[in-house]
């Protein structure tokens, strides 16, 4: 491996860690969103935001022309998995189970990303890579059975049709991120929603009290929006760019982990002795899949 393709898994990596730390705020703030705002409120507001964001962007950096017709249709495949399906399926999760049962099923995302990553971009990780992303996955899929009581939910299907919608998005956002920069990619991906995410804001509008919020979720709200929808997948992205979308996926096996972290401190959900032992499997397989060479 010469040194340039050593530098750009690096900063992969370094844009991915960020991106992942962004996005682990997402589980405890949609929990608590979901107490005052519906789903599709949710959905939608964070489209609004980020759309908000991405034109700003673009006007300053001066992008204004519009990808090319061939790249269409893939920043519009990663809007509708990054900004409509899993946050909508999300936020129907969590309003029947806790963040901490939320956290740990997202450790599937990065076993998706892989999967479709290889199908889509005919990235071929080495076998080490496969078992480590397969150890990981078995760690997350039976904290997710523990954590559940001994079984499964239907907001666990909720989370299984979130997580797919995150890896289709990961790859195609990717994908696009190698031609585009990471920011332009979102930021383009946005304003293609925000007309069809503003319209249901509009007809709710009349009927919804802002006073009857509490602040908790208005911050909640702007945390979605502003850092989980964009800022965090601005770093992701071009992380996914430069270190290959198989490999920088697997951060998000750490997410689950610091997701319930942040489960614990704000809401006081409880990390048992199971969690302990599955995030140190969950971390040396993301330190081999890191690794490994694609």
């Amino acid at each position: 491996m010469n040194e340039s393709s050593s530098n750009g898994r690096s900063a992969g990596i370094v844009l991915g860690v960020v991106g992942m730390l962004g996005f682990s705020g997402t589980l405890v703030t949609t929990r608590i969103a979901v107490t005052d705002f519906t789903p599709l409120e949710i959905t939608c507001a964070r489209i609004v935001i980020a759309g908000g964001l991405g034109a700003g962007l673009l006007l300053l950096t001066d992008q204004r022309a519009p990808p090319e017709r061939r790249l269409l249709l893939p920043i519009l495949v990663m809007g509708l998995g990054l900004a409509v399906g899993y946050p909508f399926f999300l936020a129907m999760a969590l309003e029947t189970v806790p963040a901490v049962h939320g956290a740990v099923v997202t450790g599937l995302a990065p076993a998706a990303t892989a999967i479709i990553a290889v199908l889509r971009t005919g990235e071929r990780p080495p076998l080490p890579f496969w078992v480590a992303c397969l150890t990981g996955f078995y760690a997350i899929l039976y904290f997710a059975y523990d954590a559940g009581g001994g079984h499964l939910s239907l907001a666990d299907g909720w989370l299984f049709l979130g997580m797919l919608s995150l890896g289709i998005a990961y790859v195609e956002g990717g994908r696009v991120s190698r031609e585009l920069c990471g920011s332009v990619t979102l930021s383009w991906a946005m304003l293609f929603l925000t007309p069809f995410a503003t319209v249901p804001l509009l007809i709710g509008l009349d009927a919804f009290d802002v006073f009857a919020v509490s602040v908790a979720s208005w911050v909640s709200l702007a945390y979605l929006g502003i850092i989980s929808m964009f800022l965090a997948s601005v770093f992701w992205y071009r992380g996914l760019a430069l270190g290959g979308i198989a490999r920088i996926g697997q951060i998000n096996l750490l997410l689950p982990l610091v997701a319930l972290g942040w489960s614990a401190l704000f809401l006081g959900e409880q990390i048992t002795t199971t969690a302990i032992v599955c995030a140190i499997i969950v971390h040396a397989s993301m330190i081999v899949c890191l690794k490994s060479r694609i």
